[in-house]
């Protein structure tokens, strides 16, 4: 399987950069920078991905739902915090044509000071905070969890630099290390009946190494020097990225913030563990190419013909994979929930359903946003989630008020309508159709929806037979979806199954 995407991210980089004039390309050969990132793009992956749901499948069967919620509102705080003491700087770092040492210098001492100064305030406000949502141990979760700003401050820049060298190899060796290391402190904790604090120590020791390797890697080191001129230009990107960040929180976290203050921390940890599991099954099969598109996109932003051929080809390929994905969650989620988590999590199963489809849905114009920032247009963004918050606002309050399956289904409401939004800006900014979508992924789409049919009825005849909470019919249905999907998406459109399949060769 992971040789497969391996092959797969190749093909979208390769196709991504084949029409690039070697004049752009300045110093670097982008196309072989990329095809040799992608290898460890996918590597980081492979380990962070499958080491997360194991940990994860292992903590929700030890602690409760409350556990979940009370560090879902600390996260929500530090997300928050988050878009103030980065101000937007490390992308401004990654897309940048000036200086980078003294680019780097700038990011990081404006970094250091902010984190410091928001963690100050974190500390400080944290008893606001647990009065809010009615949860006295949030305030000592926070005030620890919190650290992470700081901890954070101190690696954004080396971060930032391996990416935008397509330097992912080491980015992969740090990953190997910490993604088993909040196991390591969280399942035993937990085990012995610590809580929420299993959670935050897993979590804030994994940020310490993390911090002590990419320093012990990185050859660049901070100068006590600091470029005004160019911190104005590096702010300048980074005020559209704060005000995106901004309103992309208030977008984000908003729903998860009302709900837990209208219906309380156990609903939240409920809606937040399914958040998560979709998200990590998405996150399973898409971010090994996103941070690689990115750093390509915006290689390609003087040359917007290429540009646009990388965003249609790269497209397709998401539309393959998240497509039948979302479909597969709807149909299977209650199973799912029952089967890995047990009946202490009710309504678990709702929540991956939903959530699952809306992703699935929503990552057909998902890779638009990272097409804007590459453009060297991030107020774009800003401006889109703006209009976005005007309705999703009163829609989460109406929701939270009605009770948790009401407020999920208005949820996928809400963001079903950012869609239609996406397709106009990107019909305007490169010119494309506005039935791009379509075009493009009517194989898939058709393909999909034949075996969203055929899942369905083979879950209603299981379900008859009373058979369908056990992990083999699960696993009957989801393989026999993909069977049916693969076999009217080569009737439909043989040649791009013919070339899916050489590369299956490849990989095997």
């Amino acid at each position: 399987m992971w040789g497969f995407k391996f092959k797969l991210g190749k093909k979208i980089i390769r196709e991504l950069t084949q029409n690039i004039p070697t004049s752009i390309i300045d110093d670097q050969n982008v196309t072989n920078k990329a095809l040799k990132s992608i290898k460890w793009s996918v590597l980081v992956e492979i380990v962070s991905r499958t080491a997360q749901p194991i940990i994860f499948l292992i903590l929700a069967k030890l602690l409760a739902p409350e556990d979940f919620g009370v560090v879902a509102i600390a996260t929500m705080a530090i997300s928050f915090s988050q878009m103030f003491w980065d101000a937007g700087l490390s992308k401004a770092l990654i897309q940048t044509n000036q200086n980078i040492e003294n680019a780097a210098n700038v990011v990081f001492w404006t970094n250091l000071i902010l984190g410091v100064i928001i963690y100050s305030l974190l500390f400080l406000s944290a008893p606001l905070l647990a009065l809010f949502f009615k949860s006295p141990v949030s305030m000592s979760v926070l005030r620890v969890l919190g650290l992470q700003v700081v901890i954070a401050s101190l690696t954004s820049v080396q971060q930032a630099l391996f990416v935008r060298k397509l330097d992912f190899r080491w980015l992969f060796f740090v990953k190997l290390v910490t993604a088993f290391i909040p196991g390591l402190f969280s399942v035993p904790l937990a085990f012995f009946g610590y809580g929420a604090w299993a959670l935050v120590s897993g979590s804030l020791v994994s940020s310490l190494i993390n911090l002590v390797l990419l320093w012990k890697r990185s050859s660049w080191r901070p100068k006590f020097n600091y470029d005004w001129y160019l911190a104005r230009k590096l702010l300048k990107f980074g005020v559209w990225v704060i005000g995106e960040g901004l309103l992309a929180w208030i977008q984000m976290w908003s729903d998860s913030l009302l709900l837990g203050r209208f219906l309380g921390v156990k609903e939240l940890g409920v809606y937040r563990v399914g958040w998560t599991i979709s998200l990590v099954v998405f996150g399973l099969v898409l971010n090994p190419f996103l941070p690689v598109l990115y750093t390509t996109f915006s290689r390609l932003q003087d040359n917007i013909q290429a540009l646009k051929e990388a965003f249609k080809r790269s497209d397709r390929i998401i539309f393959l994979l998240t497509l039948p994905i979302g479909v597969g969650l709807l149909i299977t989620g209650k199973e799912l929930s029952s089967v890995l988590f047990g009946n202490k999590w009710h309504e678990l199963g709702l929540v991956i359903s939903i959530i699952g489809f809306m992703n699935g849905i929503a990552w057909l114009v998902g890779i638009n946003p990272e097409l804007y920032r590459a453009m060297g247009r991030p107020d774009v963004n800003t401006k889109l989630t703006f209009i976005q918050i005007l309705y999703y606002l009163p829609a989460y309050i109406i929701g939270a008020q009605l009770g948790f399956r009401k407020f999920i289904y208005i949820r996928l409401g809400v963001a079903l309508i950012a869609n239609p939004i996406h397709v106009f800006l990107c019909m305007r900014m490169l010119k494309v159709s506005p039935f791009y979508i379509w075009y493009w992924g009517k194989p898939i789409i058709l393909s999909t929806l034949i075996m969203g049919i055929y899942m369905f009825v083979a879950r209603f005849a299981l379900v008859r037979l009373n058979v369908i909470f056990e992990p083999i019919p699960i696993c009957v249905i989801a393989i026999g979806g993909i069977f049916v999907y693969m076999f009217f998406l080569w009737w439909l459109d043989r040649p791009f199954v013919l070339d899916t399949l050489k590369l299956v060769k490849k990989a095997i």
